[in-house]
């Protein structure tokens, strides 16, 4: 059952759309983002990513189950291993790297959700990630990312394409379904709600800033 889900997705449907089908996805599948936006993008990322592990470190702190707190533990696996072990790939190949202190963009969404992790219900900070897990899994199947000319662009929204990421967005719908009650819905609510907000805004900085 993912009910919750359901309803969250049909509440925020417009945002949704905003966020799955921003430009920058566009411009990254068919080949027109530049090469600075591009960058500036992978920079943004993988500092929101090292923000990511914090919140779902909060979340393994709250999980209300074993069985939780063991999916959490994958989560936080894959992010050191197979996300951050592409970005070594990806910042070798195009000869990037993480400016020492930080920048606006991923500073501004890691803190927004990393808020909600720690100081919300932990329904709201599953509701958060899902909001962003999901609409990612949305854009890289979607998309067509074998014809995108950008290899390191490819590789990277194939890896949100591939069953271990989606087998983590269901984990997150049914935990959502588990957790949730009336007490927390309006915490939910807005936690879904912020997130897409903040992800649309993360998203917009490449390409105003290129």
């Amino acid at each position: 059952m993912t009910a919750t889900a359901d309803d969250l997705r049909a509440r925020h449907a417009e945002a949704l759309a905003g966020f799955t089908g921003h430009r920058f996805f566009r411009a990254a599948a068919d080949g027109s983002l530049s090469s600075a936006a591009r960058d500036r993008y992978f920079v943004n990322e993988r500092l929101f990513v090292g923000a990511a592990r914090a919140i779902f470190a909060h979340l393994l702190i709250k999980a209300p189950t074993l069985a939780a707190a063991r999916h959490l533990v994958g989560i936080l696996d894959g992010l050191v291993n197979a996300q951050e072990g592409l970005f070594d790939d990806i910042f070798d190949r195009l000869d990037l790297v993480l400016p020492e202190d930080g920048l606006p963009a991923p500073d501004m969404l890691g803190a927004g959700v990393i808020a909600i992790a720690r100081d919300a219900p932990y329904a709201a900070g599953i509701a958060a990630m899902l909001s962003a897990e999901w609409s990612y899994l949305t854009v890289a199947r979607s998309l067509d990312w074998d014809a995108c000319p950008d290899p390191a662009m490819a590789d990277w929204f194939r890896l949100h394409a591939e069953d271990d990421f989606a087998g983590n967005v269901t984990w997150l719908e049914a935990e959502l379904e588990r957790v949730w009650s009336p007490d927390v819905a309006e915490a939910v609510d807005a936690a879904f709600a912020r997130t897409v907000a903040l992800e649309i805004a993360f998203h917009d900085d490449p390409l105003d800033a290129a």
